[in-house]
């Protein structure tokens, strides 16, 4: 029989189950952080501020469970300034000026303030630009947290004025790391439960580089467990519930093009089970597909823009989740096609010689309802004339360089030949 979660909690150690455990395990000293070694591992930038005793007004921009709020009150600690904490979500400008009032009274007593404040992009401009002065003048030591690129959604004039530091996701490595100190730590399970192979996985794998999402896991999971206390995978399931998964969009997506631009079908069908999973909307996977059979695989395979464009249809007409087989198809098709970016290159070729040279005039001979323009229909097969089609100044041009991948290679040799044909003033 399940026990229940109070009963659990004190077999646990006697630790309040109102203090969540990720809350109880939050680091208090540098060295006890794990992950983000490019910040705060040894001479690391960050960590060479605050071993100088320097904290700097700054942004911490990272995913969910990446420790952005540990930092910052780590942070606070390091250089012994008072930590005040708000968030954008629920605070406001009341609450900001009450901050700052107190950050004067106790500046005037010769104590710092680090202000952190989730969510910091959820402020709008005016409301993060109200905090510029008290940057400016060191007042209070603002640590800001975001889950956004911050030119997007910050205030330049106040980004300007902080250090960016940006934050990862977890590895494996460092989540199993957290996961063996929970399980062994007195503030956290205290070696009351273990957690089998199996369900070691699978709470890394749920956790999906998210710290926070770990340790709640892993809590619910030791809520569940049977008289023998350790956790197996069918706790971790009990745990996990809808078993719905961090969804890193921009990474996916761009893990998929990438897989399918790298000629491995088994990486990119797996990215877009990643991104199903994940709940992306299959348009945007669609018109990323789109795309990348003209970009990445073009005259290789001319086959492959008709099949990305009937998969985007049929998303369009049968929605999800039956349009996800034709997603499959288009997917492991460009991603095992032969690949050409010539005719994506040749078109920003001609674009660069616009820039520099600007506008040509047509030739007259190609203008609307020229008399000199002598059309190839009307001379038979093979369909050719030898006529200049480029302006003068760029006759001698070449912008398009057919590749000798997949189909390409037969145009290759056709434009070659056409070419040189043109090149003597006679036909191919």
């Amino acid at each position: 029989m399940i026990r229940g979660m109070k009963e659990r909690a004190t077999l646990l150690g006697g630790l309040s189950p109102a203090q969540p455990l990720a809350a109880r395990m939050r680091p208090s000293t540098l060295d006890e952080v794990v992950g983000q070694a490019a910040l705060i591992g040894p001479g690391a930038p960050l960590r060479r501020l605050l071993e100088r005793g320097e904290a700097p007004s700054l942004l911490l921009w990272g995913p969910p469970g990446s420790g952005k709020s540990t930092l910052a009150a780590v942070i606070a600690a390091t250089v012994k300034a008072f930590p005040t904490s708000l968030s954008a979500t629920s605070d406001g400008v009341a609450e900001v000026r009450k901050a700052v009032a107190a950050a004067i009274e106790r500046r005037e007593h010769g104590e710092q303030t680090l202000l952190f404040i989730d969510e910091l992009h959820r402020f709008s401009r005016t409301q993060q630009d109200a905090l510029l002065q008290h940057v400016e003048a060191g007042t209070i030591i603002l640590v800001g947290a975001t889950t956004e690129p911050p030119p997007r959604v910050i205030s330049p004039a106040l980004l300007s004025r902080m250090r960016t530091f940006r934050l990862v996701p977890l590895s494996s490595e460092d989540l199993e790391t957290l996961l063996d100190r929970a399980l062994a730590d007195p503030r956290g399970l205290n070696g009351a439960t273990q957690v089998d192979a199996d369900a070691r996985r699978q709470l890394v794998g749920y956790a999906s580089g998210d710290a926070r999402r770990l340790l709640t896991l892993l809590e619910m999971s030791a809520l569940m467990t049977e008289d023998d206390s350790t956790i197996t995978p069918r706790e971790v399931l009990l745990a996990a519930q809808d078993r719905s998964l961090p969804y890193d969009q921009s990474g996916v997506t761009s893990a998929l093009i990438k897989s399918i631009r790298g000629n491995d079908p088994d990486a990119a069908i797996w990215w877009l089970a990643t991104a199903l999973e994940g709940g992306e909307d299959p348009r945007v996977i669609a018109r990323r597909l789109l795309v990348s059979a003209s970009e990445d695989v073009g005259n290789a395979d001319p086959a492959a823009l008709p099949l990305a464009a009937a998969a985007a249809q049929v998303v369009e007409l049968a929605g999800s989740p039956e349009c996800d087989w034709a997603l499959a198809q288009a997917v492991t098709y460009l991603a095992s096609a032969p690949k050409s970016p010539r005719a994506g290159q040749a078109l920003a070729a001609a674009r660069e010689q616009i820039a520099s040279r600007g506008q040509l005039p047509v030739p007259g001979h190609l203008r609307a309802a020229a008399k000199t323009y002598q059309s190839p229909h009307g001379v038979g097969e093979p369909f050719d004339i030898s006529q200049a089609y480029l302006p003068n100044e760029i006759a001698a041009m070449r912008f398009y360089a057919p590749s000798g991948s997949g189909a390409e290679a037969e145009l290759r040799d056709r434009v070659a030949a056409l070419r040189a044909a043109r090149a003597k003033g006679a036909k191919p």
